[in-house]
């Protein structure tokens, strides 16, 4: 099966709210999307803001992919959008002002793929899931349910039975401690 197809299978399932398949959508092109963002924003911080909405506008939007071009593009449709938005802004986007990304503006994103960059996210990849795998385990799983899965800080204080506070609490520490090891180890942009 060609990626593209595979990825039509993931999405159209995500759009029926299978988190697993969202899942496998967002590992597939969180490292390429996270390093497209971050050479247009320059600022990994920010980039993180953007990649993590980005994210949640493919769970939240995937229903209304219409077919018209790969998903990769679609994807990186919707996170040129929101660097554009970040650009704006000159702030930190916030989840809560996530703006739905019009489809015509994503069908017409050209697809970047270059096999050097693919490594590259790879090795990305497997180095941010041996840093978050290494966090305290109440922030590992905060970082797991808003960012990997997309999930709101209410939902996810509700499921863990703490307060909304304390999930962005969490969140934050584990932002601050995976950005002090990007820094220290050299990853930084």
């Amino acid at each position: 099966m060609n990626d593209d197809r595979h990825d039509r299978i993931l999405l159209a399932k995500t759009a029926e709210q299978d988190e697993e398949a969202y899942r496998d959508l967002f590992q597939r092109y969180y490292p390429r999307v996270f390093s497209f963002v971050k050479r247009r924003l320059g600022s990994p911080e920010l980039a993180e803001e953007a990649v993590a909405d980005t994210f949640f506008e493919v769970w939240r939007g995937a229903a209304g992919f219409q077919g018209k071009s790969r998903v990769s593009t679609w994807i990186l449709g919707i996170a040129t959008f929101k660097c554009r938005e970040a650009h704006r802004s000159r702030g930190r986007l916030k989840r809560s002002a996530v703006i739905t990304t019009p489809i015509e503006h994503l069908e017409a994103v050209a697809d970047e793929v270059d096999p050097e960059e693919r490594m590259v996210a790879r090795n990305e990849l497997r180095w941010a899931k041996h840093r978050i795998d290494q966090l305290p385990e109440d922030q590992r799983k905060v970082v797991e349910l808003t960012i990997i899965e997309g999930r709101s800080t209410n939902e996810v204080a509700r499921r863990l039975r703490v307060s909304d506070g304390t999930v962005k609490s969490r969140l934050s520490r584990a932002r601050s401690q995976l950005r002090s090891h990007t820094h220290s180890n050299g990853k930084e942009g």
